[in-house]
């Protein structure tokens, strides 16, 4: 386990037995956790190998409990680390300064379903797939799909403005959030926004708090919008010569007028590490480059009218294409495994990057380059729709030491050529406790200033969520 960061000025490196013995008295036994290997679950989130063990961990029912649990870590000082599933990929959900984790597990109530409206109302517990498919027996559809959907939670989703591939074509989590319930350092429980599709009334509040990474406030429930599911849709897999070649014909399927659903890119040794567990389709196998392509819409003659025009930009690829359910299933399985195909191959440090999608074949070369001149080999795949690329830096026989350098400096050098490609250092993973040290980079002063004045007229002690975010 790393050495825990010096605690931020005023904050209880230590919880008293008084204190603790306080904290019993306001939630049940069953909803504290206190010894070591209870608490050992809540030390580690999909961040590399981190871990970082809470002091102790509260499992509230609702969000009177939040309250209550706030207002005595406000009293002590005890800094508080909400969590939800703990899926995260930048450390956000790590208590890294101990204290207390907050998990918002056990709020897992849909309160409330609106098919005429077409919203939800739920709470931060609740997993990303159950609502999904619960919306899609109501003929609806809630689009943001991050990898861990199976397990992610809401509240995080909120808290990360969680993404996904179909997000190329529908938007990030903050699209869908009308209004939020969510509890103030102090304990203050607050609702900012509302049911409605229009609602001007104030600022914005919602809308600040997502994405906010819960160092802002602990979100509790949202008020969420839905879609109608599409009515028909189509799968297409391209092979080319050389992943730059791959990230060119984005651009061209998006000049041509073409909106798809997804939007995708994977190298070939993305491709070949998959391949080792799982059976790729002839085509696939040896390809330098893959891009998958999800074309959808409300006519299934206008879907496939869309999947011979992309077919047309590119008459020497012989395309895969999958129309039902079971086939199309089957194509996306390829690229919903690299993510644990790269991590079962070797030790990694993935940088979530994002630029336009006209510079991702620059994006592509320049971050194979500060591989190379690190010593290490990079596997790139992402959302090629949105122009984010997940650049994994693989650690390889590296000993820890070497690892540590050659990783710093490839990273430290494809940030820059991220910034100067007019990108940014987090898509959609967000900068918790990882990606902090590229802020200063990132962010002009003026505009860390101002995040830092936002930060403590919601959290004047600096209890929510410390040493995330922030350099």
């Amino acid at each position: 386990m790393p050495d825990l960061p010096d605690s931020p000025s005023g904050l209880a490196t230590r919880i008293s037995a008084a204190a603790r013995a306080e904290l019993e008295a306001v939630l049940p036994s069953a909803s504290l956790l206190q010894e070591g290997p209870d608490l050992e679950r809540y030390a580690r989130d999909e961040t590399e190998e981190l871990r970082f063990p809470p002091a102790l961990v509260a499992l509230p029912r609702d969000a009177r409990e939040v309250a209550a649990v706030l207002r005595w870590a406000t009293r002590h000082r005890v800094p508080v680390t909400p969590q939800g599933a703990r899926t995260g990929l930048s450390g956000g959900a790590l208590a890294v300064h101990g204290g207390l984790a907050l998990s918002l597990e056990r709020l897992d109530r849909i309160r409330r379903w609106s098919p005429a409206d077409m919203t939800v109302e739920v709470e931060a517990g609740v997993v990303t797939a159950r609502l999904q498919e619960e919306a899609e027996a109501r003929g609806l559809y809630y689009p943001p799909d991050p990898a861990s959907r199976d397990t992610c939670q809401l509240g995080g989703n909120i808290a990360e403005d969680s993404a996904g591939p179909h997000s190329c074509k529908y938007g990030t989590t903050r699209r869908y959030v009308l209004g939020l319930e969510a509890v103030l350092a102090g304990g203050e429980v607050v609702r900012t926004g509302s049911a409605n599709r229009k609602d001007v009334t104030g600022y914005n509040l919602t809308q600040l708090l997502v994405g906010s990474e819960g160092t802002l406030a602990v979100v509790t429930a949202a008020t969420l919008r839905l879609l109608r599911r599409p009515a028909a849709a189509v799968v297409m897999a391209f092979s080319f010569a050389s992943l730059e070649r791959a990230a060119r014909a984005v651009v061209e399927i998006f000049a041509a007028g073409v909106e798809p659903a997804a939007c995708e890119l994977m190298e070939g040794r993305a491709l070949e590490l998959v391949g080792r567990t799982l059976p790729l389709p002839e085509p696939l196998r040896g390809a330098e480059a893959f891009v998958l392509l999800e074309l959808d819409g409300d006519s299934p003659a206008a879907v496939l009218a869309a999947a011979s025009a992309v077919g047309h930009l590119f008459p020497a690829a012989e395309p895969l294409v999958a129309e039902d359910p079971r086939s199309r299933r089957k194509l996306w399985q390829i690229r919903s495994q690299i993510g644990e195909a790269v991590k079962a191959f070797s030790a990694y440090k993935e940088v979530d990057a994002v630029v336009p999608r006209t510079r991702l074949a620059d994006l592509v070369g320049r971050a194979r380059l500060a591989a190379a001149a690190a010593g290490l080999e990079c596997v790139c795949y992402g959302h090629a729709g949105d122009g984010n690329l997940h650049v994994n830096l693989l650690r390889g026989g590296l000993d820890p030491a070497g690892w540590e350098a050659s990783r710093d400096r490839a990273e430290s050098e494809l940030v820059a050529a991220v910034l100067d490609l007019g990108g940014a250092v987090s898509g959609e993973h967000g900068i918790g406790w990882t990606q902090r040290r590229h802020l200063e980079r990132a962010l002009t002063p003026e505009t860390l200033d101002l995040m830092r004045r936002v930060k403590a007229a919601f959290d004047p002690l600096g209890i929510l969520n410390p040493g995330k975010v922030f350099p």
